[in-house]
Parts: structure tokens; C-alpha cells; sequence
């Protein structure tokens, strides 16, 4: 009995040990990244993951240490990482939704755009994604597209300013001056300190 109870114990503290072990490296990690240093968050964060291999937040660390890689420069580390992400769980938005703008910044834009929709399936009601996906439409110069998704956003939803912002920005791109003064105009009667409108006018001056 008196056995039983002492390597129940031990079970006990080599579990509270382990406990303690992971959450000390994640505060070492978040410590790091405010302060920027990225060497030091990645080199933790790979220490997780090695530690947490039958964790149930594996893929988000995954996540996370695509994220710090990014912020390190090296992208091609990230996009692994993030493909571990999925792999692990491919019914997460957010990890769509980083490797889609990793893909578009590195202008893979067929993967990007894949990621996007991939996301906007699982969560079609998420206004940011559909937002973004827009933008990221008009930078590959997809204006008729990047139009249609923001006067769909407009539509569901006519008091966010900074879709008829983008617009704006969209229908200068197109050669439209009329549309996009009208567009912008609208925002800095609802909002004339809107700091990003201030400057798409002065673009389209």
C-alpha cells in the first residue's frame, strides 16, 4: 500500500514537472516575442513542439512557429510549418487564412487564392476573410473580381467604411474617378478623421 502510494506520487510529480516544463517555454516564448527577438521564439517554440507531440495544440504550434518564421524571413520554413498546421487539422480558418497571405506575399497567387476559399468555405460568414481575399484580388490586378466582392460586402454589410474605402481604391485602379470620389466621399461624410479615406483621396488627387 504504502509502495503503491509513493509511485503514485512520483506519477504525480513527473506529470506536475512536465506541466510546469511546457508552460514555463511558452512564457519564454511569448517573453521573446515582445521583445522581438525572433531567434529566441522560434528556438522555443521548436522546444514545444517537441515536447507536446500527442498535445492536442500541436497544430496551432505549428501555426505559431510559421508565424515567427515569417517575422525571421524565412518563408519557405514557414509555409512547411504551416502545411504541418493543416495536416494536423484542416478544418482550422486562421491556418488557411495565414498560409493564404504567405502564398500571396511570395505571390503564389494560385495556392493563395486556393487557401482563401478554402477558409471562406469553412467560415462564409467571416467578413474580415472575404475582405481580404478581395484586396488580395485586386492586387493581382483581378479588379472586376476584387469590384464584385466588395459591393457584396457593401451590401451585407453598408456600415463598414473601410469596404467602401477599398472600392474607392478599386474603381481608381479601374480609371473610374467618378466612382471612387463618390465612394470616398461617403466615408469622410460619415468619418471625415478616417485616416485611411484621408489618404485614398489624396491618391485619387
Amino acid at each position: 500500500s504504502k509502495l503503491f502510494s509513493l509511485f503514485f506520487l512520483v506519477i504525480i510529480s513527473a506529470g506536475s514537472i512536465q506541466a510546469q516544463s511546457v508552460q514555463e517555454i511558452q512564457d519564454k516564448i511569448n517573453e521573446c516575442y515582445s521583445s522581438r527577438d525572433y531567434k529566441c521564439a522560434e528556438k522555443e517554440q521548436k522546444k514545444l513542439i517537441k515536447k507536446s507531440k500527442k498535445s492536442p495544440n500541436l497544430a496551432r504550434y505549428y501555426s505559431d512557429l510559421g508565424t515567427i518564421q515569417r517575422r525571421l524571413g524565412k518563408n519557405k520554413d514557414a509555409l512547411k510549418s504551416y502545411d504541418k498546421a493543416i495536416k494536423l487539422e484542416n478544418d482550422r480558418v486562421v491556418f488557411y487564412t495565414n498560409r493564404a497571405t504567405l502564398h500571396m506575399q511570395l505571390e503564389n497567387y494560385e495556392k493563395g487564392n486556393s487557401d482563401f476559399e478554402s477558409a471562406i468555405e469553412l467560415d462564409p460568414n467571416n467578413w474580415e476573410i472575404a475582405s481580404d481575399y478581395a484586396t488580395f484580388k485586386k492586387r493581382q490586378g483581378l479588379l472586376k473580381e476584387a469590384l464584385e466582392d466588395f459591393n457584396k460586402l457593401i451590401q451585407k454589410y453598408p456600415d463598414e467604411l473601410i469596404f467602401y474605402n477599398n472600392r474607392a481604391d478599386t474603381f481608381l485602379r479601374m480609371g473610374d474617378h467618378d466612382a471612387a470620389f463618390k465612394d470616398i466621399n461617403f466615408v469622410l461624410e460619415k468619418d471625415p478623421e478616417y485616416q485611411v479615406a484621408i489618404i485614398t483621396k489624396g491618391e485619387i488627387y
